[in-house]
């Protein structure tokens, strides 16, 4: 279990508290199995083929507690095991591949801290410090693989300001990594390191090590519900150090099923003679009873090679914006010179709920269509299992074209 000197001090204080009046303990948890079979024109693989298939098992545990008045402790631990299909069952883990270093066992069963903090509320204002997880538009904890990335961080937040939620906070270290460390036979995005380990933003990994950047991020938000009713305004500014500044804007406007909103973002990297990257994004959708449906498009400014993505940051890989699908997703509608537009319809029965989407995205280099069909079911208090199918056509300008279809199933169990 990786237990680093950030996270390590404030699980000696949850367990030395443990022994005064700890109040309001949950115990919380889960397991899941993610699996998904993929197959592309171009090669001869079918589906649910050991060649086309990746997955994983992990289960996660969690225990929460009021310590003091206004002082709240939590700590989490993950465990990922490939349950030895590599074998003949799946090419690959699907997620925690990201940077292995050399003479690491890739299969072996992984375990890591992935929460540990303590949380100060003192009339309007909260600190948080510790291993957490983020939900911020360019930086932010993503929980559709079969683990989360979280980050070693501090954040201040207050609503002393009339209709005003103000956030600042600085993050040292985090696990996100959308490159597998199998990525030669799988190409598949990891969302966490190998080992769960944590590192700075800008680190780099040549394939057999990674090398520690170091760099710190800064995030300052103002969340915004003016008098205007069901409107809201977010605004983000972002500084990784030695890296970029970046800037975030939203509005949303919700009433009586109708949803309408705007979404515009932009990264100024660090190096000299880059261009920004820019994109703007708008949705419209409308809901009645179990039936919803929206429409969505974006468009990102046209940039030089090495223009930035704009995409969660801590793993180059989703994002917030509207238009992203499931393959088509943040680092391709965020990459530069790429117009893209979403359809999106859901019907929600008793226990089931399915989702259907269609989008098409041009790029300079290339053009790809998306059609997605989700299906999400509880069994139960305690079961929920997922469907996904996957449709992706990409023309390619100077490539050959290629054609995806994948099948994702995940089957969770939470107490």
């Amino acid at each position: 279990m990786m237990i680093s000197k950030t996270t390590a001090p404030f699980l000696a204080l949850l367990l030395a508290a443990s022994a005064y009046g700890v109040e309001n303990v949950k115990v919380s948890g889960g397991a899941k199995y993610w699996y998904q079979t993929t197959v592309k024109d171009t090669t001869s693989n079918d589906f649910f083929q050991q060649e086309s298939s990746v997955g994983v098992a992990a289960v996660e545990l969690g225990v929460s507690a009021d310590l003091y008045e206004g002082l709240k402790g939590k700590a989490s631990v993950i465990g990922v095991d490939s349950l030895g299909l590599e074998q003949s069952f799946v090419k690959d883990i699907s997620s925690a591949g990201a940077g292995r270093e050399s003479g690491d066992n890739y299969y072996r069963t992984q375990i890591w801290i992935s929460e540990a903090n303590l949380d100060y509320k003192i009339a309007n204002t909260s600190v948080i410090v510790g291993r957490q997880a983020l939900n911020t538009p360019l930086l932010f904890t993503e929980r559709w693989n079969a683990t989360y990335n979280t980050f070693d961080a501090a954040v201040l937040i207050n609503s002393d300001l009339p209709y005003t939620t103000l956030v600042a906070g600085y993050v040292y270290q985090h696990n996100g990594g959308a490159s597998a460390g199998n990525a030669t036979a799988t190409n598949f995005p990891s969302t966490t390191m190998h080992n769960g380990s944590y590192y700075g933003f800008g680190s780099s990994y040549d394939g057999t090590t990674v090398t520690d950047a170091k760099r710190g991020a800064y995030a300052f938000g103002a969340m915004i519900k003016p008098p205007v009713e069901n409107l809201a305004v977010n605004l983000w500014y972002y500084n990784i150090n030695s890296t970029f500044t970046a800037y975030w804007a939203d509005a949303e406007y919700k009433n009586s099923g109708l949803f309408v909103g705007i979404q515009n973002a932009g990264i100024n990297l660090a190096a000299s003679g880059i261009d920004d990257a820019m994109i703007t994004a708008a949705k419209i959708g409308y809901s009645v009873d179990k039936f919803s449906a929206d429409i969505s498009c974006s468009t990102t400014a046209t940039g030089e090679d090495g223009t930035a993505t704009i995409a969660n940051a801590a793993t180059g890989d989703k994002s917030k914006v509207y238009t992203q699908s499931v393959f088509q997703d943040g680092a391709f509608v965020g990459t530069r010179d790429t117009d893209a537009i979403r359809a999106a319809a859901s019907y929600q029965f008793d226990g089931l709920k399915l989702t259907a989407s269609l989008q098409n995205a041009e790029q300079t280099s290339k053009e790809g269509m998306e059609f997605d069909l989700i299906a999400s079911a509880k069994l139960g208090k305690y079961v929920s299992l997922t469907g996904i199918y996957v449709h992706q056509d990409v023309d390619e300008k100077t490539a050959a074209d290629f054609k995806n279809d994948a099948i994702r199933l995940i089957a969770a169990v939470k107490f």
